[in-house]
């Protein structure tokens, strides 16, 4: 029997190919995982301008309902009422052709305007589901948000800090503490348009988007949370946005994204009390 001897550099070749080979592996995976995270961003994105779309309708609508009621009792000006109706009802095929483009964002003939999206706009009724139908799954247990003991910490380090922009930050930070959530919205984005390299612009950002979230801006604070843990992965704030950010997608009752954006905090944060605080959550909605 014949006996093969490999060289001792085709064997380390041989080994180096398979090390690599694994390291590709991991490359590949860990730019899926960033992909579906950009692609979450711009679904909420998408998302937000639906909504925009389906007030701007509901406006119109009323508007046209207005006009309807007038022209009956308007006499001679009856005419011209008429011919604004039909204006606004050209407008509101216009916005509904602008959202065909959009899978599924367009109700079928004769659904309500509120159907559009599959969920209903802000400050709109939602449909009853029909009798007999299966219930809505349970909300999970809601987690206690993090940010107004970090609230109080930012509060004393702004005191003696010297970064640029910490006179607008601390007034963002007393809107907050005073839960003048718009302005300090405003205050904070003020900090990281003037002061973009400044190191208060992580800590601007996360507590802006948790004013959106309080405010009920849940498409808007999601925005910012995923442009935050964008910016900085591995920053002081990311674990706490992430989970945050899975709170705001069940809001909107979106559970799939609720799920990939928590199982992306336990992988990237394993062993922090927000990865602890994701599984709790994720086991509950696995349970609905």
């Amino acid at each position: 029997m014949r006996k093969t001897n490999w060289p001792i550099g085709a064997i380390a070749v041989f080994a180096a190919a398979l090390a690599l080979a694994g390291c590709a592996e991991q490359g590949d995976l860990a730019q899926l995982n960033q992909n579906e995270f950009t692609l979450r961003g711009m679904i909420a994105s998408d998302r937000q301008q639906i909504n925009s779309l389906k007030q701007q309708i509901q406006r119109q609508n009323d508007q046209i309902e207005e006009l309807k009621h007038g022209a009956t009792g308007a006499g001679g000006d009856a005419s011209s009422m008429n011919d604004r109706v039909a204006s606004l009802e050209a407008e509101v095929k216009a916005l509904q052709a602008g959202m065909a483009a959009t899978p599924g964002a367009i109700p079928p003939p004769g659904a309500p305007a509120d159907s559009v999206g599959g969920a209903p706009a802000p400050g709109m009724p939602s449909a009853e589901a029909p009798p007999g139908g299966p219930a809505p799954p349970a909300a999970p247990a809601e987690i206690a948000p993090t940010w107004p003991s970090e609230l109080d910490q930012e509060i004393a380090d702004a005191a003696t800090s010297n970064e640029p922009g910490v006179k607008i930050y601390r007034e963002g930070l007393d809107a907050m503490k005073a839960a003048k959530y718009p302005l300090a919205v405003t205050k904070f984005t003020k900090l990281q348009h003037a002061y973009p390299k400044s190191a208060l612009s992580e800590p601007a950002e996360y507590f802006a988007a948790n004013a959106l979230f309080e405010t009920g801006g849940y498409d808007q604070s999601i925005l910012q949370f995923n442009d935050l843990v964008m910016r900085f992965p591995k920053g002081k704030y990311a674990g706490a946005a992430l989970l945050r950010e899975a709170q705001a997608f069940v809001k909107l009752n979106d559970r799939i994204d609720a799920r990939l954006t928590l199982q992306k905090l336990v992988a990237d944060h394993a062993g922090t009390p927000e990865a602890e605080a994701a599984n709790t959550m994720m086991k509950d909605l696995a349970s609905d």
